[in-house]
């Protein structure tokens, strides 16, 4: 009997770059928070974090755009499906044009009621009302960014997604230590001058991405790039394409003959573009009901004065760098489970799903293992970390609270529950991952987040509200990946790695 495993090289080679990719931009909001704590103060620290998590909010609400178009083009891509794919990609970016105009608008006819809603005082409100239009202007810019890392992702071009966000990080970063080193403008227009500059390497990398999604292409192999290597098996059994596929050079021909035949029988719902707004339509659900818990948390923050709102952006950016570190396994989930779930659906062969339940370990290991450093280090540089991001005694006293400790245990629970993120994209489970979300907000998160406000009335209840839907989240992901997504399968036989 044939010995299967999966490299942890495969895994690594997608995982490293996109850990690089989905950190990048957090790195770079949480120095913009550090920068504007030491030389901007609390009030700018707390407009910054109001106009930023409003900004945010809207806009991904569409991050169906990147990982529910990544799961789709890897899976188009597992079989070698290329027509499906190209029309992937095209409504790919019409979703994001379109979506880019509606949150646009929605910002700009935002500003009045929310400015009132989060009660925001005038010295915030100096910093806050330019930054908040130079953010309506970067919001196209975003999503259109979005959809390209999304289709690069889909095309296992993790590399060229990397390259690029990281280009426009580091240009965002320079810009920001010019705008605060360099004395570029005055003091009251530190913020605004920060938001130029997120919208000139935005533009610069919109520019470039498109460019890279017109000249690459998904490697041209039946399901798996070759270069990932997999699987091994003792018996080193390969795998072809067809020999009349072979005798094609052209992406056209590529889709005839067994190809086509799988082709149909397993994507045809997913080839129309109904199939394809369904799936939009419960990752925009869950987006939307996500970025609410943020936005929620934020106006319940605004409500307890501007050092708490100070300290609130301060612990979102932590809780958020972990998992945008994590989510590397995520996309490693997403990328090489959605072509091994295609590829058991294909095949008798118990290999295949003795190999994807090795993927599901290693990455959920992996994470477990990245949330439980995170936690720890938290927990031992807690002073430093606090004196890096603010100087205001009030602040800190906030943040010294049970919160910092809520921060340090709660994270290898974030962890998990954004790599079950991406192995519920692999398995195609939109609809699923949108009705633990909206259980989760419903049961679990509103009731805490009422008890955090007129109870508790401290920031750490807010976050034992959003640690609660973790749980819950967890819970979801859990079940349906080690119960629902592998009963699917053959049943295993003795010898399993």
């Amino acid at each position: 009997m044939s010995h299967v495993t999966v490299r942890w090289k495969a895994i690594l080679e997608i995982a490293i770059p996109s850990i690089l990719l989905n950190a990048a931009p957090n790195v770079t909001v949480t120095l913009q928070t550090a920068l504007l704590g030491s030389y901007g103060g609390s009030d700018m620290q707390a407009g910054f974090g109001a106009v930023a998590t409003t900004a945010n909010t809207v806009c991904f609400l569409f991050n169906f755009l990147t990982d529910g178009v990544s799961a789709k083009l890897g899976k188009h891509a597992g079989a070698a499906d290329w027509v499906s794919l190209r029309k992937h990609v095209k409504l790919a970016l019409i979703c994001g044009l379109a979506g880019a105009a509606l949150a646009c608008s929605t910002l700009a006819v935002l500003k009045p009621p929310i400015t009132l809603l989060l009660n925001l005082q005038p010295e915030v409100l100096r910093g806050a009302t330019p930054y908040w239009w130079v953010r309506v202007a970067i919001t196209p810019l975003v999503l259109l960014n979005m959809s390209i890392s999304g289709i690069l992702q889909g095309f296992n071009r993790v590399t060229a997604a990397t390259m690029l966000i990281s280009g426009q990080a580091l240009l965002e970063i320079a810009g920001t230590l010019a705008v605060f080193l360099g004395g570029l403008g005055s003091h009251e227009n530190y913020l605004r001058n920060m938001g130029l500059v997120t919208l000139a390497s935005a533009f610069i990398s919109a520019c470039v991405g498109l460019l890279l999604v017109k000249l690459l292409r998904p490697p041209m192999t039946s399901a798996l790039d070759d270069r990932q290597e997999l699987l091994i098996a003792e018996d080193l059994a390969c795998t072809f394409l067809p020999a009349d596929v072979l005798l094609h050079t052209d992406e056209e021909a590529l889709v005839v003959g067994p190809v086509v035949a799988k082709a149909d029988s397993v994507t045809s719902n997913d080839n129309s573009l109904m199939g394809f707004l369904a799936d939009g339509a419960s990752m925009l659900v869950r987006s939307t009901l996500l970025q609410a818990t943020f936005f929620i948390a934020l106006a319940v923050a605004s409500r307890m004065g501007t050092a708490a709102l100070a300290a609130h952006q301060i612990v979102a950016q932590l809780w958020l760098l972990t998992s945008y570190v994590t989510d590397g396994f995520a996309v490693a989930g997403t990328v090489l489970g959605s072509r091994l779930s295609h590829q058991r659906l294909d095949s008798t062969n118990s290999s295949d799903t003795r190999s994807l339940q090795v993927l599901c370990n290693r990455v959920l290991l992996s994470g477990l293992a990245i949330g439980t450093l995170c936690g720890f280090g938290f927990f031992v540089a807690e002073d430093w970390l606090i004196s890096l991001f603010t100087k205001a005694d009030v602040t800190v006293d906030i943040l010294h609270n049970n919160l910092w400790s809520l921060l340090c245990v709660v994270q290898p629970l974030n962890s998990l529950v954004f790599v079950y993120d991406g192995l519920l994209y692999a398995s195609q489970s939109f609809a699923f991952t949108r009705n633990v979300m909206l259980v989760g907000f419903c049961l679990v998160f509103c009731p805490m987040i009422t008890v955090a406000q007129y109870t508790v009335k401290a920031l750490w209840g807010v976050w034992v509200a959003k640690a609660a839907l973790n749980l819950c989240r967890l819970l979801g992901g859990m079940y349906r990946i080690h119960i629902w997504w592998f009963q699917t399968a053959e049943p295993l036989t003795n010898g399993t790695v």
